[in-house]
């Protein structure tokens, strides 16, 4: 990590993105232009997740500093919307082992989404989790869906017709779907190649029934990997795009445009 970071962080806002290939940390002063920190940590697979993302924290005594608030993503295939009207009526663990089988050391998480009125339920590495409680106090463990899915739901609400918004990152792509009554899917896909991406996307079109002409796609991530989807999917649809970074968070610092934009999202989102 760079040695700009400030002695008293306690005003800072840090977000972690851990997944079994690498960690991503970022940290940055809501208020204050070009505070932005970040550095990427690869993970070995020879070592257990808990293993390897100790290793990283501990050499890094930045990140042991206190900060105002803590955030960590954990990406899984693992996840279930439920209605925020329904998950009262039984546990997270009740409804999320209606669907997925259990798992030696899995702990249920359960983030609740105001804007789109419904809670995520996700699967973590329980020790991972436990671990980053025990270090960094309270912090917010979630799904990277989950501030996709509240930035991109306040973003499809200008114009009449449905958005489809894709996060390209990592081999996996993350996809949310609204139209003007909501939330229609959100989901994640492996993604080894262009031609994968522009399959499922297509595939959700097909079986959300949108339209070619008036609906659209907007698509984050690597700028050349962005454009070959675009590109595939402009034979079909007629309106493909990249999602339009926000202007609030051009000024917070050069490296913003470069991490995976659910951690954008995430900065512009109380979750």
């Amino acid at each position: 990590m760079p040695h700009d970071l400030p002695a008293d962080t306690s005003q800072y806002i840090l977000m972690l993105r851990i997944t079994r290939r690498e960690m991503i940390y970022s940290c940055y002063h809501p208020a204050v232009d070009g505070s932005l920190v970040c550095g990427r940590e690869e993970l070995s697979a020879s070592a257990s997740l808990l293993t390897e993302v100790e290793r990283v924290v501990y050499s890094r005594e930045e990140l042991l500093q206190p900060f105002k608030k803590v955030y960590v993503l954990l990406p899984t295939q693992r996840f279930l919307f439920v209605p925020v009207d329904v998950v009262a009526e039984a546990s997270p663990e009740t409804f999320f082992r209606a669907v997925y089988p259990a798992v030696d050391g899995e702990e249920v998480l359960e983030t609740r989404l105001p804007y789109v009125g419904a809670a995520l339920l996700s699967a973590a590495d329980g020790s991972v989790a436990s671990f980053v409680r025990r270090t960094f106090g309270t912090p917010v463990v979630l799904h990277p869906l989950a501030p996709l899915c509240e930035y991109f739901y306040r973003k499809s609400r200008v114009g009449n017709f449905a958005k489809v918004y894709a996060q390209l990152y990592d081999g996996y792509m993350e996809v949310v779907c609204f139209d003007k009554k909501g939330l229609l899917l959100a989901n994640t896909f492996a993604t080894s190649a262009t031609d994968d991406a522009a399959y499922h996307l297509l595939n959700v079109w097909q079986q959300l029934g949108l339209n070619q002409q008036t609906d659209e796609v907007q698509i984050a991530g690597d700028a050349v990997a962005r454009r070959e989807l675009a590109t595939l999917l402009r034979r079909y649809i007629l309106t493909v795009g990249p999602v339009i970074f926000p202007s609030q968070r051009h000024t917070i610092g050069s490296d913003a445009m470069q991490l995976p934009f659910d951690l954008t999202a995430l900065s512009l989102c109380e979750l």
